[in-house]
């Protein structure tokens, strides 16, 4: 008797797990209600609340950034203090090409944030309709891209991104949301009715977008004429993936095990990222002396924006991304980190912020023999300057709610290791998310004073969902305390396939079909 199973493994990009139950509950989402009432489903912890551009890509490979080398698309280059844009390579070992080499045979369509494989056994579509995702739109074998072209054309969103605040631009995004999404059930429907898979792995970007672009439409809005429409916005984008996934699990028959999984969720965008320069500035950080806490010294100070950030502002979306796709690509990406940071990180300051996912401050200590021109020593002083600046962050106050402005601190020392972990910042604090930040307290300091500006109204939460179901319709699956890096290991247990070593989850089946390889 084998353990082999066919699997169909559909990731949906951000999907918050709140609303997917909320309107699975309501009958929404029939057909996720009912893969959750024949199954098993339960919260996936985040592979990265301090990276949320890291998610993917460990999910792909079961391994944390410091061994990968990627925690963000913008990052120091290496022995240096210049910040510079990395593109989705893969990175790792990902689990479909395990799959590959094992004779098993693949299908990957949209996989977020990696461009193709080097080699697999099946097919695979980089980048026709993902989210963000930073590599050549692409296909295995070549030849399948253009079909797919001249079958469907190309995805109606390039990116969720380019448009201004209306109402009436609004529609528009969501009207080619819902497109989009039509366009891929086809799409992919196609696809795993063509021969026999394996493994078939699709993504779906929509409900990424929508959470970053329509969050506050679903209260925040008046409900009057004009935009009552657009309350359902989001739940619409959710209830067209529900209606693919339904599509989907009847094509890939009875005999597929499905599991439908996001990485990470969505919340509200509240951030302090505009207040973290002058927070710096107050604790002594931008120089070479920190400072320690005193009532009487308690100041205001203005959060400003540098030159370049401050012209960023002003050019309308559309001209940026004109000018961004009229460029050489290798002054645009210098442009993106330019525009997303610093050209470079201060060699006079004691500590620096790194570019990251807005939700999360993102502190490195310019440490002594790491960096260039590095301040503070390795061992007790740079243990002790981390845990004073993770106190300075847990002391701060959002004076709008009385409450802590932030929900935690992660040091990396704790949480990563690798051969990339000079690559890493040392420390994050993740900004509470429950109101927004205009001006945050600290205590002994003062208070930095500053505009709460995104054109997002949607951030990443650190908790993602997952479901699955057996190809008997049984649990097979013990999801205690699953997390994104499990999914791999997962996947190939099914496929009968050896789980490298290497890898840092572990299989969420009861069925121990396969050993570790050596």
């Amino acid at each position: 008797m084998t353990n082999r199973h066919r699997v169909l493994l559909i990731g949906l990009d951000a999907a918050e797990p709140a609303l997917i139950r909320k309107w699975s509950a309501e009958g929404h989402l029939p057909h996720l209600h009912r893969l959750m009432g024949g199954g098993t489903e339960a919260n996936l912890r985040s592979v990265a609340p301090e990276f949320p551009d890291e998610v993917w890509p460990s999910i792909y490979a079961s391994q944390n950034a410091a061994q990968t080398g990627k925690y963000y698309y913008i990052q120091l280059q290496p022995g240096t203090l210049k910040f510079h844009m990395l593109d989705d390579k893969p990175r790792g070992m990902q689990f479909w090409s395990i799959a590959s080499k094992a004779g098993r045979r693949c299908a990957v369509i949209d996989a977020p944030k990696t461009a193709l494989a080097p080699a697999i056994n099946g097919l695979q579509i980089a980048n026709w309709g993902c989210h963000a995702t930073r590599c050549e739109t692409a296909s295995h074998p070549p030849e399948l891209l253009q079909q797919v072209l001249n079958d469907y054309g190309p995805y109606p969103l390039p990116t969720c991104d380019i448009h201004s605040r209306t109402l009436n631009d609004y529609r528009d995004l969501h009207q080619k949301m819902l497109a989009g999404i039509e366009m891929r059930e086809r799409l992919l429907g196609n696809l795993l009715s063509s021969e026999p898979w394996d493994l078939f792995f699709c993504g779906f970007c929509e409900t990424h977008c929508a959470g970053h672009q329509l969050w506050h439409l679903q209260e925040d809005f008046p409900l009057d004429d004009e935009s009552i429409d657009l309350h359902t916005g989001l739940r619409d984008v959710y209830q067209a993936v529900d209606r693919a996934i339904g599509s989907l699990i009847e094509r890939a028959g009875p005999d597929a095990c499905t599991i439908v999984f996001s990485g990470h969720g969505m919340q509200p965008q509240y951030h302090g990222r505009d207040l973290l320069a002058g927070l710096l500035e107050l604790w002594g950080l931008s120089g070479p002396i920190r400072k320690e806490p005193g009532a009487a010294a308690e100041r205001v100070v203005v959060g400003k924006k540098d030159v370049v950030q401050r012209l960023k502002d002003a050019v309308p979306i559309r001209w940026q991304y004109a000018v961004k796709h009229a460029v050489p690509q290798k002054l645009e990406r210098a442009l993106i980190a330019r525009f997303m940071g610093r050209e470079a990180a201060d060699p006079r300051a004691l500590a620096f912020s790194m570019p990251n996912n807005e939700l999360v401050a993102t502190i490195r200590v310019n440490l002594e023999g790491r960096d260039p021109q590095g301040w503070t020593p390795a061992g007790r002083a740079f243990e002790e300057l981390c845990d004073w600046i993770g106190t300075r962050f847990r002391e701060l106050i959002n004076p709008a709610t009385g409450l802590p402005a932030i929900a935690g601190i992660s040091t990396m020392k704790d949480s990563y290791s690798g051969p990339h972990m000079d690559l890493l910042p040392d420390l994050t604090a993740r900004w509470s998310g429950e109101a927004p930040l205009d001006r945050v307290y600290s205590p002994g300091y003062g208070t930095v004073v500053g505009p709460h500006v995104d054109r997002r109204s949607g951030g990443h939460s650190g908790e993602g969902f997952l479901v699955a179901r057996d190809s008997a319709g049984r649990a097979v699956f013990d999801l205690r305390g699953a997390c994104g890096k499990d999914l791999a290991p997962t996947v190939l247990r099914l496929l009968d396939v050896p789980i490298p070593s290497v890898m840092e989850g572990r299989s969420l089946t009861r069925n121990p079909a396969a050993t570790l390889a050596s």
